[in-house]
């Protein structure tokens, strides 16, 4: 198969207003590159301490354990890897952020994903949908994707980049190789839809 035979079509205008310049949106050596940088990302994952998920899972419990009557699994999964995957690649789990900042981020990140996934059936007409309410649920995630950038950035600053890297050493890997915080904001971006909505529809079906 030569790769090079192939390309996205029209999958980069319809998902670029969230994701940006990411693996997704990507074609070509671009893409290659961000398949590498992001593969050893994944493999260093496979040996890091995994107390990230501690929090999240007792949540999780917790949340299932206090339910009466009909539980929808789903809705509790969608928490549970949103809390999971931002804490891997962001180096803190969203649910670090007050009540109010979490509500925020993942009602945005989600409508945002819905509008993507209706552009995306658009193919070349995706331009013809894009609601202010997506536009502004786009820059919504990429602003707090950006806090966190900025704020592993801000700790390699004033701890020194070996500190720095216990905490956010997706970022400041990414930020190594990229040295730009908006590729790294929209590399975060791609990863967390990746790693959200996949796992938390899995664990639906499975169970």
């Amino acid at each position: 198969m030569n790769f090079t035979d192939y390309g996205m079509g029209s999958r980069r205008p319809g998902l670029f207003p969230l994701l940006g310049e990411g693996i997704f949106t990507q074609d070509g050596h671009p893409w290659k590159h961000s398949r590498e940088m992001l593969r050893r990302q994944f493999a260093r994952m496979n040996y890091q301490d995994m107390s990230a998920f501690d929090e999240p899972i007792n949540n999780l419990v917790a949340e299932l354990s206090s339910a009466s009557g009909v539980v929808d699994l789903q809705l509790a999964f969608f928490r549970f890897t949103l809390a999971t995957t931002t804490a891997l690649i962001f180096g803190e789990a969203v649910e670090g952020l007050d009540d109010d900042d979490q509500d925020t981020f993942a009602k945005s990140f989600d409508y945002a994903s819905f509008i993507c996934a209706i552009r995306l059936r658009l193919a070349d007409f995706c331009w013809a949908y894009s609601p202010s309410e997506f536009k502004k649920s786009c820059a919504t995630v990429k602003r707090y994707a950006n806090h966190f950038v900025q704020q592993a950035l801000k700790d390699m600053e004033e701890n020194g980049e070996e500190e720095a890297r216990e905490r956010h050493l997706f970022i400041l890997d990414l930020y190594k190789e990229l040295q730009d915080p908006a590729l790294v904001r929209d590399q975060l971006v791609n990863v967390l839809i990746a790693g959200r909505d996949t796992t938390a529809c899995l664990l639906s079906w499975a169970l």
